[in-house]
């Protein structure tokens, strides 16, 4: 199991970090129903733009390039809504509504993937 910390601010975004697979429908739907655990982050890769079409609460997200670093965030992110694309992005992690004020994680902060 992999964990995401912010590096630049040396905080634990996620303890356990859910990735779309094999089983995309069936997460979705289980995330869709009951939001993201929340000592959990979703990564999706490759992603440069999001939909909360069918999701029930709002989620925080940030969109990140190849270096990890942070190129666009959203707090509270409502249901039902998309995020068009953002440039330089290549992949996105939703986490549990509030994560990122609490982790203190902006813009040009640098994401790592650790062994959990």
């Amino acid at each position: 199991m992999m964990s995401v910390r912010n590096k630049t601010r040396g905080t634990l975004l996620a303890s356990k970090l859910l990735t779309i697979n094999s089983h995309f429908s069936n997460t979705l739907n289980h995330l869709n129903r009951n939001g993201i655990p929340g000592d959990c982050g979703l990564w999706i890769t490759p992603c440069n733009s999001i939909y909360t079409v069918g999701m029930t609460a709002p989620v925080d997200i940030v969109f990140l390039d190849r270096e990890g670093r942070v190129v666009k965030k959203y707090r509270n992110f409502p249901p039902n809504c998309f995020v068009d694309a953002v440039p330089g992005a290549i992949s996105a992690l939703e986490l549990p509504s509030n994560r990122l004020h609490e982790s203190g994680t902006d813009s040009g902060d640098i994401l790592v993937l650790e062994p959990g």
